[in-house]
Protein backbone atom coordinates (compact mmCIF):
# COMPACT_ATOMS: atom_id res chain seq x y z
CA UNK A 1 0.00 0.00 0.00
CA UNK A 2 1.43 3.49 -1.13
CA UNK A 3 1.21 6.40 1.45
CA UNK A 4 1.35 10.00 1.06
CA UNK A 5 2.10 12.23 4.34
CA UNK A 6 1.85 15.64 5.29
CA UNK A 7 3.63 16.27 8.09
CA UNK A 8 3.08 20.07 10.25
CA UNK A 9 6.10 20.96 12.70
CA UNK A 10 5.42 22.91 15.83
CA UNK A 11 6.52 26.25 16.37
CA UNK A 12 8.39 24.91 19.41
CA UNK A 13 11.88 22.52 17.65
CA UNK A 14 11.51 20.02 21.18
CA UNK A 15 7.40 20.05 20.31
CA UNK A 16 6.34 16.86 18.69
CA UNK A 17 5.00 17.24 15.06
CA UNK A 18 1.81 17.26 13.67
CA UNK A 19 1.24 14.13 10.86
CA UNK A 20 -1.65 13.16 8.54
CA UNK A 21 -1.53 9.83 6.69
CA UNK A 22 -3.60 9.75 3.08
CA UNK A 23 -4.08 6.80 0.24
CA UNK A 24 -5.28 7.41 -3.17
CA UNK A 25 -5.89 10.77 -1.90
CA UNK A 26 -7.75 10.22 1.42
CA UNK A 27 -6.63 10.73 4.99
CA UNK A 28 -6.69 7.61 6.80
CA UNK A 29 -5.36 8.74 10.08
CA UNK A 30 -3.68 11.53 12.31
CA UNK A 31 -1.41 11.82 14.93
CA UNK A 32 1.33 13.62 16.54
CA UNK A 33 4.74 12.32 17.17
CA UNK A 34 7.43 10.54 14.70
CA UNK A 35 5.47 7.51 13.67
CA UNK A 36 4.06 8.27 10.68
CA UNK A 37 4.76 5.53 8.54
CA UNK A 38 2.35 2.60 8.17
CA UNK A 39 3.16 -0.49 10.09
CA UNK A 40 3.50 -2.17 6.54
CA UNK A 41 6.26 -0.18 5.44
CA UNK A 42 9.75 -0.54 6.38
CA UNK A 43 11.03 1.86 9.38
CA UNK A 44 13.91 2.76 8.12
CA UNK A 45 14.64 4.47 4.40
CA UNK A 46 12.87 6.08 1.92
CA UNK A 47 8.99 6.52 1.65
CA UNK A 48 7.09 4.93 -1.14
CA UNK A 49 4.96 8.12 -1.42
CA UNK A 50 5.06 11.76 -1.48
CA UNK A 51 5.35 14.20 1.45
CA UNK A 52 4.67 17.86 2.57
CA UNK A 53 6.09 19.54 4.80
CA UNK A 54 4.22 22.31 6.04
CA UNK A 55 6.42 24.90 7.98
CA UNK A 56 4.94 26.90 11.22
CA UNK A 57 4.10 30.83 9.90
CA UNK A 58 7.40 31.67 12.07
CA UNK A 59 9.80 29.84 9.89
CA UNK A 60 9.38 32.18 6.76
CA UNK A 61 8.50 35.69 6.30
CA UNK A 62 5.83 36.44 3.45
CA UNK A 63 6.11 39.17 1.38
CA UNK A 64 3.35 40.80 -1.78
CA UNK A 65 4.93 42.27 -4.17
CA UNK A 66 3.20 43.48 -7.51
CA UNK A 67 4.52 44.61 -10.29
CA UNK A 68 2.03 45.90 -12.47
CA UNK A 69 4.15 47.00 -15.44
CA UNK A 70 5.81 43.59 -16.25
CA UNK A 71 4.44 40.06 -17.73
CA UNK A 72 3.51 37.39 -15.15
CA UNK A 73 6.91 35.49 -15.68
CA UNK A 74 8.83 38.97 -15.45
CA UNK A 75 6.84 40.13 -12.56
CA UNK A 76 7.46 37.10 -10.48
CA UNK A 77 11.52 37.51 -10.63
CA UNK A 78 11.83 40.92 -9.90
CA UNK A 79 9.56 40.31 -7.10
CA UNK A 80 11.57 37.67 -5.78
CA UNK A 81 14.43 39.87 -5.92
CA UNK A 82 12.41 42.85 -4.21
CA UNK A 83 11.91 40.55 -1.06
CA UNK A 84 15.49 39.76 -0.50
CA UNK A 85 16.55 42.98 -1.05
CA UNK A 86 14.22 44.17 1.33
CA UNK A 87 15.47 41.31 3.65
CA UNK A 88 18.16 41.76 6.64
CA UNK A 89 21.27 41.78 5.01
CA UNK A 90 19.71 42.71 1.46
CA UNK A 91 19.12 38.79 0.55
CA UNK A 92 22.99 37.16 1.81
CA UNK A 93 22.68 33.68 3.71
CA UNK A 94 18.35 33.93 2.33
CA UNK A 95 16.22 31.94 0.02
CA UNK A 96 12.63 32.85 -1.87
CA UNK A 97 10.42 31.20 -3.41
CA UNK A 98 7.96 32.89 -5.53
CA UNK A 99 3.89 32.12 -6.24
CA UNK A 100 3.67 34.01 -9.44
CA UNK A 101 -0.08 35.84 -9.63
CA UNK A 102 -2.53 35.26 -12.35
CA UNK A 103 -2.08 38.35 -13.70
CA UNK A 104 0.14 41.53 -13.45
CA UNK A 105 -1.72 44.05 -11.84
CA UNK A 106 -1.93 40.97 -8.65
CA UNK A 107 0.71 40.73 -6.12
CA UNK A 108 3.21 37.80 -6.52
CA UNK A 109 3.22 35.93 -3.02
CA UNK A 110 7.35 35.78 -2.13
CA UNK A 111 8.30 33.31 0.96
CA UNK A 112 11.85 34.08 2.59
CA UNK A 113 13.88 31.96 4.82
CA UNK A 114 17.31 31.61 5.54
CA UNK A 115 19.98 29.15 3.77
CA UNK A 116 20.51 27.93 6.67
CA UNK A 117 16.81 26.61 7.88
CA UNK A 118 16.55 25.53 4.87
CA UNK A 119 19.24 23.05 4.93
CA UNK A 120 17.87 22.01 9.06
CA UNK A 121 14.80 21.36 6.78
CA UNK A 122 15.75 19.42 4.40
CA UNK A 123 18.11 17.06 6.25
CA UNK A 124 15.82 17.04 8.64
CA UNK A 125 13.24 15.30 6.26
CA UNK A 126 16.17 13.26 4.36
CA UNK A 127 16.69 11.48 8.48
CA UNK A 128 12.84 10.63 8.23
CA UNK A 129 12.54 8.94 4.92
CA UNK A 130 11.96 12.42 3.12
CA UNK A 131 14.14 13.45 0.71
CA UNK A 132 12.16 15.01 -1.45
CA UNK A 133 9.80 16.32 0.26
CA UNK A 134 8.05 19.46 -0.75
CA UNK A 135 7.89 22.56 1.54
CA UNK A 136 4.89 25.07 2.02
CA UNK A 137 4.43 27.87 4.42
CA UNK A 138 1.85 26.78 6.23
CA UNK A 139 -0.42 30.68 5.59
CA UNK A 140 -0.73 29.60 2.16
CA UNK A 141 -2.88 26.13 3.62
CA UNK A 142 -5.65 29.00 4.45
CA UNK A 143 -7.47 30.48 0.90
CA UNK A 144 -6.51 34.91 0.60
CA UNK A 145 -9.57 36.84 1.46
CA UNK A 146 -10.91 39.41 -0.38
CA UNK A 147 -11.24 41.98 2.76
CA UNK A 148 -10.12 41.24 6.33
CA UNK A 149 -8.51 37.71 7.67
CA UNK A 150 -8.97 34.61 7.65
CA UNK A 151 -8.09 31.89 10.48
CA UNK A 152 -7.56 28.14 10.68
CA UNK A 153 -5.71 25.90 12.74
CA UNK A 154 -2.80 24.24 10.26
CA UNK A 155 -1.91 21.47 12.23
CA UNK A 156 0.15 22.31 15.96
CA UNK A 157 -0.25 26.81 14.85
CA UNK A 158 -3.12 28.68 14.43
CA UNK A 159 -2.96 30.58 11.56
CA UNK A 160 -4.23 34.39 10.14
CA UNK A 161 -3.93 34.96 6.69
CA UNK A 162 -4.72 38.80 5.41
CA UNK A 163 -4.53 40.24 1.75
CA UNK A 164 -1.10 41.13 2.52
CA UNK A 165 0.07 39.47 5.52
CA UNK A 166 0.23 36.29 7.43
CA UNK A 167 1.26 35.33 10.98
CA UNK A 168 0.49 33.22 13.70
CA UNK A 169 -2.02 34.35 15.58
CA UNK A 170 -0.51 33.86 19.13
CA UNK A 171 2.06 36.48 18.09
CA UNK A 172 1.64 39.11 20.14
CA UNK A 173 0.79 41.80 17.61
CA UNK A 174 -1.60 39.88 16.19
CA UNK A 175 -4.88 41.60 17.84
CA UNK A 176 -3.16 45.19 16.26
CA UNK A 177 -2.80 43.50 12.90
CA UNK A 178 -6.23 42.57 13.05
CA UNK A 179 -8.02 45.38 14.95
CA UNK A 180 -11.71 45.89 14.12
CA UNK A 181 -11.48 43.95 10.65
CA UNK A 182 -13.50 40.85 9.84
CA UNK A 183 -11.88 37.68 10.55
CA UNK A 184 -13.48 34.51 8.91
CA UNK A 185 -12.85 30.94 10.51
CA UNK A 186 -11.97 28.37 8.53
CA UNK A 187 -12.82 24.83 9.31
CA UNK A 188 -11.11 22.10 9.21
CA UNK A 189 -12.61 20.16 6.22
CA UNK A 190 -11.62 23.23 4.46
CA UNK A 191 -7.81 23.01 5.11
CA UNK A 192 -7.90 19.68 4.98
CA UNK A 193 -9.02 20.13 1.03
CA UNK A 194 -5.90 23.21 0.85
CA UNK A 195 -3.12 20.43 2.04
CA UNK A 196 -3.99 17.85 -0.33
CA UNK A 197 -4.54 20.30 -2.89
CA UNK A 198 -0.95 21.34 -1.93
CA UNK A 199 0.30 17.87 -1.63
CA UNK A 200 -0.67 16.95 -5.30
CA UNK A 201 0.65 20.68 -6.58
CA UNK A 202 2.61 23.17 -3.67
CA UNK A 203 1.10 26.56 -4.42
CA UNK A 204 4.51 28.21 -3.53
CA UNK A 205 7.46 25.23 -2.58
CA UNK A 206 10.63 26.12 -1.09
CA UNK A 207 12.35 23.37 -2.69
CA UNK A 208 13.61 25.56 -5.67
CA UNK A 209 16.97 26.94 -6.51
CA UNK A 210 20.04 25.18 -5.17
CA UNK A 211 17.44 23.61 -2.62
CA UNK A 212 14.89 21.94 -5.47
CA UNK A 213 14.29 18.46 -4.61
CA UNK A 214 16.91 15.93 -6.41
CA UNK A 215 15.50 13.08 -8.72
CA UNK A 216 17.45 9.32 -6.85
CA UNK A 217 20.68 8.70 -8.18
CA UNK A 218 20.71 6.15 -10.77
CA UNK A 219 23.17 4.17 -8.65
CA UNK A 220 22.56 4.39 -5.21
CA UNK A 221 24.09 1.85 -2.81
CA UNK A 222 21.13 0.20 -2.16
CA UNK A 223 20.73 -0.22 -5.94
CA UNK A 224 24.26 -1.39 -6.40
CA UNK A 225 23.93 -3.78 -3.57
CA UNK A 226 20.34 -5.05 -5.18
CA UNK A 227 22.47 -5.13 -9.11
CA UNK A 228 25.37 -7.16 -6.99
CA UNK A 229 22.96 -9.34 -5.57
CA UNK A 230 21.15 -10.15 -8.96
CA UNK A 231 24.28 -10.41 -10.77
CA UNK A 232 25.61 -12.95 -8.28
CA UNK A 233 22.51 -15.22 -8.21
CA UNK A 234 23.03 -14.77 -12.11
CA UNK A 235 26.46 -16.57 -11.90
CA UNK A 236 24.80 -18.86 -9.47
CA UNK A 237 22.40 -20.44 -11.93
CA UNK A 238 24.74 -20.52 -14.62
CA UNK A 239 27.07 -22.25 -12.36
CA UNK A 240 25.06 -24.87 -11.63
CA UNK A 241 23.27 -25.32 -15.09
CA UNK A 242 27.11 -25.78 -16.53
CA UNK A 243 27.18 -28.86 -13.27
CA UNK A 244 24.17 -30.62 -14.03
CA UNK A 245 24.98 -30.29 -18.00
CA UNK A 246 28.70 -31.61 -16.54
CA UNK A 247 27.15 -34.32 -14.60
CA UNK A 248 24.72 -35.37 -17.50
CA UNK A 249 27.18 -35.62 -20.00
CA UNK A 250 29.64 -37.59 -17.82
CA UNK A 251 26.82 -40.05 -17.21
CA UNK A 252 25.92 -40.24 -20.78
CA UNK A 253 29.29 -40.27 -21.20
CA UNK A 254 29.33 -43.48 -18.72
CA UNK A 255 26.33 -45.32 -20.39
CA UNK A 256 27.98 -44.98 -23.66
CA UNK A 257 31.37 -46.31 -22.45
CA UNK A 258 29.20 -49.34 -20.54
CA UNK A 259 27.49 -49.69 -23.88
CA UNK A 260 30.48 -50.11 -25.91
CA UNK A 261 32.15 -52.52 -23.56
CA UNK A 262 29.03 -54.73 -23.38
CA UNK A 263 28.89 -55.09 -27.39
CA UNK A 264 33.02 -55.12 -27.58
CA UNK A 265 32.71 -58.48 -24.98
CA UNK A 266 30.56 -59.85 -27.54
CA UNK A 267 33.74 -59.80 -29.89
CA UNK A 268 36.40 -60.33 -26.61
CA UNK A 269 35.35 -61.20 -23.51
CA UNK A 270 38.41 -59.99 -21.77
CA UNK A 271 37.35 -56.36 -22.58
CA UNK A 272 37.88 -54.47 -19.32
CA UNK A 273 36.74 -51.15 -20.69
CA UNK A 274 36.19 -48.48 -23.69
CA UNK A 275 39.52 -48.05 -24.09
CA UNK A 276 40.63 -51.55 -23.21
CA UNK A 277 37.89 -52.41 -26.31
CA UNK A 278 39.10 -49.74 -28.65
CA UNK A 279 42.78 -51.73 -28.36
CA UNK A 280 41.98 -55.32 -28.22
CA UNK A 281 38.67 -55.60 -30.89
CA UNK A 282 41.09 -53.09 -33.30
CA UNK A 283 43.46 -55.78 -32.71
CA UNK A 284 41.02 -58.55 -33.17
CA UNK A 285 39.84 -57.28 -36.60
CA UNK A 286 43.56 -56.16 -37.88
CA UNK A 287 44.77 -59.16 -37.06
CA UNK A 288 41.90 -60.45 -39.15
CA UNK A 289 42.76 -58.04 -41.98
CA UNK A 290 40.18 -55.70 -41.44
CA UNK A 291 41.54 -52.03 -40.72
CA UNK A 292 40.04 -50.99 -37.60
CA UNK A 293 38.34 -47.93 -36.32
CA UNK A 294 35.69 -50.03 -34.43
CA UNK A 295 34.94 -47.49 -31.76
CA UNK A 296 34.55 -44.61 -33.99
CA UNK A 297 31.40 -46.53 -36.19
CA UNK A 298 30.14 -48.41 -32.87
CA UNK A 299 29.77 -44.81 -31.02
CA UNK A 300 28.19 -43.36 -34.12
CA UNK A 301 25.68 -46.30 -34.16
CA UNK A 302 24.93 -45.80 -30.75
CA UNK A 303 24.47 -42.03 -30.99
CA UNK A 304 22.07 -42.47 -33.63
CA UNK A 305 20.04 -45.41 -31.52
CA UNK A 306 19.73 -42.80 -28.26
CA UNK A 307 17.29 -40.78 -29.92
CA UNK A 308 14.94 -44.19 -30.41
CA UNK A 309 14.84 -46.38 -27.06
CA UNK A 310 12.55 -48.63 -28.91
CA UNK A 311 15.69 -49.72 -30.77
CA UNK A 312 18.46 -52.24 -29.51
CA UNK A 313 21.31 -54.49 -30.70
CA UNK A 314 21.05 -57.88 -31.36
CA UNK A 315 24.65 -58.05 -32.64
CA UNK A 316 27.54 -56.99 -34.22
CA UNK A 317 30.32 -57.81 -35.85
CA UNK A 318 33.22 -55.92 -38.22
CA UNK A 319 34.05 -57.25 -41.69
CA UNK A 320 37.92 -57.56 -42.60
CA UNK A 321 37.28 -54.14 -44.88
CA UNK A 322 36.48 -52.31 -41.74
CA UNK A 323 32.61 -52.09 -42.38
CA UNK A 324 30.38 -52.76 -39.15
CA UNK A 325 27.51 -55.53 -39.46
CA UNK A 326 25.06 -55.02 -37.31
CA UNK A 327 21.32 -56.73 -36.22
CA UNK A 328 18.42 -53.85 -34.59
CA UNK A 329 15.60 -54.93 -33.17
CA UNK A 330 12.46 -53.17 -33.04
CA UNK A 331 8.43 -53.68 -33.08
CA UNK A 332 8.25 -51.54 -35.83
CA UNK A 333 10.19 -51.14 -39.48
CA UNK A 334 9.42 -47.22 -38.98
CA UNK A 335 11.74 -47.10 -35.62
CA UNK A 336 14.79 -48.90 -37.48
CA UNK A 337 14.27 -46.49 -40.09
CA UNK A 338 15.06 -44.04 -37.71
CA UNK A 339 18.37 -44.78 -36.78
CA UNK A 340 19.39 -45.45 -40.18
CA UNK A 341 18.12 -41.96 -40.91
CA UNK A 342 20.15 -40.37 -38.02
CA UNK A 343 22.97 -42.50 -39.46
CA UNK A 344 23.05 -41.03 -42.88
CA UNK A 345 22.82 -37.60 -41.27
CA UNK A 346 25.39 -38.14 -39.64
CA UNK A 347 27.66 -38.84 -42.73
CA UNK A 348 27.69 -42.80 -42.60
CA UNK A 349 26.90 -44.77 -45.31
CA UNK A 350 24.59 -47.70 -45.04
CA UNK A 351 23.08 -50.85 -46.50
CA UNK A 352 20.04 -52.50 -45.01
CA UNK A 353 19.98 -56.39 -46.10
CA UNK A 354 17.43 -58.86 -44.80
CA UNK A 355 14.51 -58.32 -42.11
CA UNK A 356 13.59 -60.92 -40.44
CA UNK A 357 10.24 -61.12 -37.99
CA UNK A 358 11.11 -62.71 -34.71
CA UNK A 359 8.73 -63.21 -32.46
CA UNK A 360 6.77 -59.91 -32.06
CA UNK A 361 10.20 -57.99 -33.18
CA UNK A 362 12.26 -57.34 -36.43
CA UNK A 363 15.64 -57.80 -36.77
CA UNK A 364 17.45 -56.02 -39.90
CA UNK A 365 21.07 -56.86 -40.75
CA UNK A 366 22.83 -53.44 -41.46
CA UNK A 367 26.24 -52.82 -42.77
CA UNK A 368 27.02 -49.25 -41.73
CA UNK A 369 30.66 -47.76 -43.60
CA UNK A 370 32.54 -44.14 -43.01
Amino acid sequence: MRCDYIILPDAEPDAPPHWIRLVDGYIVQRGTGERWRHPAEAEEGPIDGRALLVLPPHATTLHWIACPEMTARQGAQAARVMALEASVGAGSGLHAAVMPSSAPETPHVVAVTSESAMTHWIDWCAQRGMPNASIVPAALMLPAPETGFMRGQVGPSEVVRGVDSAFDFDEPVAGLIMNREPVTDMTEPGIDDKLREALDAPPLDLRSGIFAARPPRLFDAARIKRIALLVGFIFLVVLLVSLVRIVRLNLEASRLDARTVEVARTVDPAVTDAADAELKVGARFAARGGNGGFAGTIAGLMSAMRAVPAVSLASVNQGADGSLRVQLAAPKAEDINAVLIALQDAGWRISANAVQQQGGRLVADIVVVR
